[in-house]
């Protein structure tokens, strides 16, 4: 409820109505028409940015803190072998993104029945309006621009989104069901919902639940906002070098990657995602067993 009423009414109310002093225009109208208003990338990045920081981070900080009066500081902890685990996650990352690669190609392409129309239409005419939206902020970046689009799209929802599905929503399910692996998935379904683009809701489902068990694992929140903005920030990263004619390669491009590819991507990622967890097993072992 608090993300629903923080990230979906107050944040974009809030951010609208901000980012409108700096928008010469209707802002809401231009952004249901983003094709044609390439003049709005500054105040959609300023309104998300808002919404963001208050709907993910803002309330969800003020409930921990005011509600349930614990410390940020209870997820995360230190570790000890920082260059060694973020090298791991970002290999885990890009290999994750390759392995399912073919479910973003069948969800991209998912055909629906005839009783589910209505909603394939929306469907795909929300998922058309938010890659519209995107192009519009990630088009001719400068690289000025591209800083501020970073922070927007890479850093913001790694913190939030990681504070709130792992933080809150997994660990308060995994209290209620008594199962790690329900409350890991189930958040990984709300997850997934969250960004309303259900063309890419199965691959976004598997990175939720590649993020939840980070989370499970480790203890450390820390680890599955690394992820989180590693996963964000290779995408936005790949999107600009090819904009520049650095890359050849297409990241926005929901194909396949050719089957050799997946095959060694998923044995690359199964391996691991196994070192992970055995790197977090026996470091829990240790601190309760020093001896």
């Amino acid at each position: 409820m608090i993300v629903f009423f923080g990230f979906v009414l107050v944040g974009p109310a809030i951010g609208l109505a901000v980012a409108s002093l700096i928008y010469d225009g209707d802002l809401l109208k231009a952004m249901m028409d983003p094709a044609n208003h390439s003049d709005i990338r500054d105040a959609v990045l300023l309104s998300q940015g808002i919404a963001a920081s208050i709907g993910l981070i803002l309330l969800p900080w003020c409930y921990i803190h005011f509600i349930e009066h614990r410390s940020l500081t209870g997820f995360f902890k230190e570790e000890q072998n920082w260059p060694l685990l973020v090298i791991t996650v970002m290999v885990a990352v890009a290999g994750l993104a390759l392995a399912i690669s073919p479910v973003v190609e069948w969800n991209a392409n998912v055909e629906f029945p005839n009783w589910m129309s209505g909603f394939g239409r929306w469907a795909r005419e929300t998922e058309d309006m938010a890659a519209a939206l995107i192009k519009s902020i990630t088009s001719n970046l400068s690289p000025m621009a591209f800083v501020f689009t970073f922070v927007v799209v890479a850093i913001l929802p790694a913190v939030g989104e990681e504070l709130v599905f792992r933080g809150l929503i997994q660990h308060e399910l995994q209290r209620a069901v008594k199962n790690p692996h329900v409350a890991i998935w189930v958040t990984a379904m709300l997850f997934s919902a969250f960004h309303f683009q259900f063309l890419g809701f199965v691959p976004r489902m598997f990175i939720g639940a590649f993020l939840g068990y980070l989370y499970y694992w480790s203890g450390n929140l820390w680890i599955p906002i690394l992820a989180h903005f590693f996963n964000n920030g290779l995408q936005l990263v790949g999107l600009y070098l090819f904009q520049k004619g650095i890359l050849t390669f297409d990241v926005e491009s929901t194909d396949s990657a050719p089957l050799s590819i997946v095959a060694i991507a998923v044995i690359l990622t199964l391996l691991l995602l196994f070192l992970l967890k055995n790197y977090f097993s026996s470091r829990s072992t240790s601190a309760r067993d020093p001896a």
